[in-house]
């Protein structure tokens, strides 16, 4: 398509913008026709290698495209192509097979990181016994407040039903620190609990927020995070104070 360059005289003001006494134009015929606002080449040859890197919207419809040049778009190629093969090395495999390689070691991972999840579990529930011993009665009610170490907040949950189960009508908060500058709370109420006015949803959001956080769920059984793990005992111990409060009168 041939381009038709002009030189057009006299200020110009557009888009906010003010242009000296002579701006460039260039016209694509049939397309478009624009202030010239950047560097222009007589030839492509000039230009040599050309290599997009990028490509995104900028407004409505209006697209930009970033790419390299010249001697930059050679050192751009020439560092990928370094990269391919160290990749290749280190996996053994061909740089085709990369991709494959990669989304296999993804899976592998993904289903390692589950069995370890399964094993934290079960190791929570093995732990849930060991705490039974540590149930305090109220009147009519048992209330077990605990901070397990390390677990996560599904794991969590799980031991906190499992206690209530065995301990009847009562109320169990559990807190743990599962990574750093994490705190995971949970708390699980029996029916009596709730008849006396006690809601985990509520009550464990309530002890989050001295942790920094926050959280809610049923009135059974409700879960809560924060982030100053140094306030967990603190929160714990709030926690049996409050229920000790509630439930012995």
């Amino acid at each position: 398509m041939p381009i038709a360059e002009a030189k057009v005289k006299g200020a110009i003001a557009m888009f906010g913008e003010k242009y000296g006494d002579e701006v460039r134009v260039i016209d694509f015929p049939g397309v478009s026709m624009e202030l010239c606002g950047g560097t222009h080449v007589s030839n492509t040859a000039e230009i040599g290698l050309f290599k997009i890197i990028s490509e995104s919207g900028v407004a409505a419809g209006i697209r930009r495209i970033e790419a390299v040049a010249g001697l930059a778009g050679l050192e751009y190629l020439s560092l990928r192509d370094k990269v391919v093969r160290e990749l290749s090395d280190r996996f053994k495999a061909k740089p085709e097979e990369l991709p494959d390689r990669v989304t296999a070691l993804q899976t592998e991972l993904k289903n390692t990181q589950k069995q370890l999840e399964a094993l934290k579990a079960e190791l929570a529930l093995a732990k849930s016994d060991q705490l039974l011993g540590q149930a305090t009665a109220i009147g009519d009610f048992k209330i077990l407040v605990a901070q397990l170490e390390s677990v996560d907040a599904d794991s969590l949950k799980t031991v906190a039903e499992r206690l209530l189960q065995k301990l009847g009508e009562g109320a169990v908060i559990l807190g743990s620190v599962p990574e750093p500058q994490k705190v995971s709370l949970v708390a699980a109420f029996s029916p009596g609990v709730i008849k006396k006015g006690l809601q985990a949803g509520k009550f464990v959001g309530t002890i989050a927020k001295l942790c920094g956080g926050g959280g809610g769920g049923r009135p059974n059984l409700a879960q809560a995070g924060g982030k100053d793990t140094d306030k967990l005992p603190e929160a714990l111990k709030t926690a049996r104070q409050d229920l000790e409060a509630a439930l012995g009168t």
